[in-house]
C-alpha cells in the first residue's frame, strides 16, 4: 500500500513540476517577441537551473527515480531558457557574472562531494541542505514584492496561476518526502506550501482592490 502511494504520488507530482517549468516557454516567447529583455529577470531561470542541478545530485546518489526525471528535465529545460534569454540580452556582461557566480556555488558543492566524501550518506545530507536552502529561496521568491503589494493593496505585481501551482506542487512534494520519509524533501516542500499559501492569501486580501482586475496581464514569474 505504501509503495503504491508513494509511486503515485511520485507521478503526481513530477508531471505537475514538469509542467510548472514549462511555464517557462511563455516568457521566453515574450523575450523573443519583444526582441530584448526588458521587465525579464534571468534570475528565476538562473536559481531554478542550480536548484535543479543540486537536487539531481542528491537524486542520483539517493538512487530516486522521480527526483532524478524531474530534475534532469529541470536542467534541461532552465538551460534553454537562460540561453535564449542570452541571445536576446545586450548586457553579455551581467549575465556571463551571473553564470560565473553560479559556477563558483555549483561546482565547488558537486566536485567536494564527489571526490572528498566517501560516504553516501554524509554527502546526502550535505546536498540536502543545501538543496533545502535553494528550494526556500525558489518558492519565497514572489514574496519579493511583499512590501509593494501591501502599499499598494494590489497584487498585480504577482501571477496568481503561478502561486497556486507553486503552492500545490511545493504540497506534492512534502506529502512525497513524507512518504519516503526524507525529511530534505519534506521539510523545505513544506515550507513553500506554506508560502504558497501566503501568497494566495494575499490574492483573498487584495482581490477587490486597484488593479485585482489586471492579473490575465500580470508579470509572468518562473519557479
Amino acid at each position: 500500500m505504501a509503495l503504491e502511494a508513494k509511486d503515485a504520488m511520485s507521478v503526481v507530482a513530477t508531471l505537475s513540476t514538469i509542467a510548472l517549468l514549462l511555464t517557462g516557454i511563455q516568457i521566453c516567447m515574450k523575450v523573443r517577441r519583444q526582441g530584448n529583455t526588458n521587465n525579464v529577470s534571468m534570475f528565476p531561470f538562473l536559481a531554478s537551473d542550480v536548484s535543479c542541478i543540486i537536487w539531481l545530485k542528491y537524486g542520483i546518489l539517493k538512487e530516486d527515480n522521480a527526483l532524478i526525471i524531474v530534475n534532469t528535465a529541470g536542467v534541461i529545460l532552465q538551460s534553454i531558457y537562460i540561453f535564449i534569454y542570452y541571445l536576446h540580452e545586450f548586457e553579455k556582461v551581467s549575465i556571463h557574472k551571473k553564470l560565473l557566480y553560479a559556477g563558483v556555488f555549483i561546482f565547488p558543492v558537486l566536485s567536494y562531494v564527489k571526490f572528498y566524501v566517501d560516504d553516501v550518506g554524509t554527502a546526502l545530507g550535505q546536498l540536502g541542505l543545501i538543496g533545502c536552502f535553494c528550494s526556500v529561496i525558489m518558492y519565497g521568491s514572489p514574496l519579493s514584492t511583499l512590501a509593494d503589494v501591501i502599499r499598494t493593496q494590489s497584487t498585480a505585481s504577482m501571477a496568481f496561476p503561478l502561486c497556486l501551482a507553486n503552492f500545490l506542487v511545493a504540497a506534492e512534494w512534502a506529502v512525497y518526502g513524507h512518504i519516503i520519509m526524507d525529511n530534505f524533501v519534506k521539510v523545505p516542500n513544506i515550507i513553500g506550501a506554506l508560502l504558497g499559501f501566503i501568497q494566495l492569501m494575499l490574492f483573498y486580501c487584495y482581490s477587490g482592490s486597484p488593479g485585482a482586475g489586471n492579473q490575465a496581464a500580470g508579470q509572468v514569474r518562473n519557479v
